[in-house]
């Protein structure tokens, strides 16, 4: 009985000396709010909402930056937003230029795998037959094919919203290409573009990428450029121009993670959990298709991901 009383007292002891593991749990998690940025493109939009969403879900407080994407680099840097969970491994140049500023760093792939570069729906093919091949695009048959009337006799190339690092421009020209570049205002105009386009077999290139669920399906093809190498964008001696940079594609790659330095000193836990953070390319292409088909918010399609993916994202939290 005495040996009982006495573990009793340590127990009770004890007990009034350390802090519940619930009070500990919440002193110990990040009380400020989380910036996360958004840029009013569907595929980044849904990625970072998804992250957002489950920040929330674990009780952060969170908000969503509307930003530029090429501006948000300056921004992580000088630490206007604290973490990107979207970032395209495309965008090479921006994203080794602001870890080079020392204020960001790389938390690593976000699971999904990336291409950008020029793409073209299936009948296009029949209209210039070198494609995919870059070169064909030099054929003057093929210029006068994939002219309209509003293109000035130039191929009729549906480009990219402005903010993107695409490098159309440095690109027909290295390369002595004959193209007249039209700029949608955002992504959503650039796929419903080329969608009327398809819908009319009107002669037609533009810029696509995946994963996405019209570049990745089997309504068209990407161009097939001079593969990209680290030399391309800054050594005009390197390539088929040896008087001009950008005669590549963009690099590939994956959507990675960045998280600017200081916000993660301030916030270890938020980074585990960043850390962690994984999406399938199939995730991101449905993600994309709700919002371009369905019409949903891309608040609703990360949502409607969160729902049905319990087991995943629970993980991300432990």
């Amino acid at each position: 009985m005495n040996n009982r009383r006495l573990t009793l007292t340590i127990a009770s002891a004890l007990s009034l000396l350390l802090p519940a593991s619930g009070a500990l749990s919440q002193d110990a998690k990040f009380q400020e709010t989380v910036r996360i940025p958004v840029y009013n493109v569907p595929d980044s939009d849904f990625v970072d909402y998804v992250f957002g969403q489950v920040l929330q879900k674990a009780g952060y407080n969170v908000e969503f930056v509307k930003i530029d994407y090429t501006a948000h680099f300056t921004a992580l840097e000088f630490g206007d937003v604290d973490l990107s969970p979207a970032v395209w491994g495309t965008s090479k140049d921006l994203i080794n230029k602001t870890l080079e500023s020392g204020s960001v760093k790389n938390a690593g792939s976000a699971g999904v795998e990336t291409k950008e570069t020029w793409w073209y729906p299936t009948y296009v093919g029949e209209l210039c037959p070198g494609l995919p091949d870059w070169k064909a695009l030099k054929d003057p048959a093929c210029v006068k094919a994939l002219s309209t009337s509003t293109s000035d006799g130039k191929i009729n190339y549906l480009g990219t919203p402005p903010d993107f690092a695409a490098y159309d421009d440095e690109r027909i020209k290295a390369l002595g290409l004959d193209v007249k570049i039209t700029l949608p205002g955002t992504v959503g105009t650039m796929v419903a573009t080329m969608q009327g386009a398809i819908q009319k077999k009107e002669p037609i290139i533009g810029w696509g990428m995946t994963p996405h669920w019209l570049y990745g399906s089997d309504q068209g093809r990407f161009i097939e450029f001079p593969e990209f190498d680290d030399r391309c964008p800054t050594d005009a001696s390197w390539g088929t121009n040896p008087d001009a940079v950008w005669d590549c594609a963009l690099s590939t790659g994956d959507i990675v993670k960045l998280y600017n330095v200081d916000f993660a000193e301030k916030a270890p836990d938020v980074l585990k959990i960043f850390e962690s953070f994984k999406l399938t390319s199939a995730d991101v292409a449905k993600g994309i298709a709700r919002q371009d088909i369905d019409g949903v918010t891309p608040e609703t399609a990360a949502k409607e991901w969160i729902d049905a993916n319990n087991g995943i994202w629970s993980s991300w939290l432990q």
